[in-house]
């Protein structure tokens, strides 16, 4: 079971529509042992009933699990924008291959996993968003490995 740290949190309201709002807090965490810094909203009650702890504990438990695939070297959180130009929060993973035989050389690339993918927790869904997250981090290194020709 991965730890984390609580960076920072912010009350704001998630958009999930043009007529629907979430109220939240934007929580920033650290990841150990891999020190990954990523976000997370989580719902504000949740927030002051103390129940985020779950939540957040389960995200950071995720990320720490793609984090051993040995192709991953790095990882950290970022907002882009979805198909209804709303934010989306993402654990952009830095996947490296090593072409084999070559001299000391790597060629890396980002594989961007939504944040609604990673809760492990469920053991059914869990498996599920798991898989789905780590064809992701699969599909980079795969596309690296034929572009360097091996």
């Amino acid at each position: 079971m991965a730890s984390y740290s609580l960076l920072s949190s912010e009350s704001t309201v998630q958009v999930l529509s043009a007529n629907v709002v979430n109220p939240v807090v934007y929580c920033t965490i650290q990841t150990s042992p891999s020190s990954v810094i990523a976000s997370k909203p989580v719902s504000a009650t949740a927030f002051a009933d103390n129940q985020a702890v779950s939540a957040l504990t389960n995200y950071a438990d995720a990320i720490e699990t793609l984090m051993q695939n040995t192709h991953v070297v790095a990882a950290g959180g970022e907002q882009t924008l979805d198909a209804s130009n709303l934010l989306a929060d993402n654990v952009t993973f830095t996947v490296q291959y090593v072409p084999a035989g070559s001299a000391p050389t790597s060629i890396t690339a980002e594989a961007v996993v939504p944040t609604a993918l990673l809760d492990f927790s469920d053991a059914e869904i869990g498996r599920t968003l798991e898989t789905q997250a780590q064809a992701i981090i699969d599909g980079v290194y795969a596309n690296l490995q034929s572009a360097a020709g091996g």
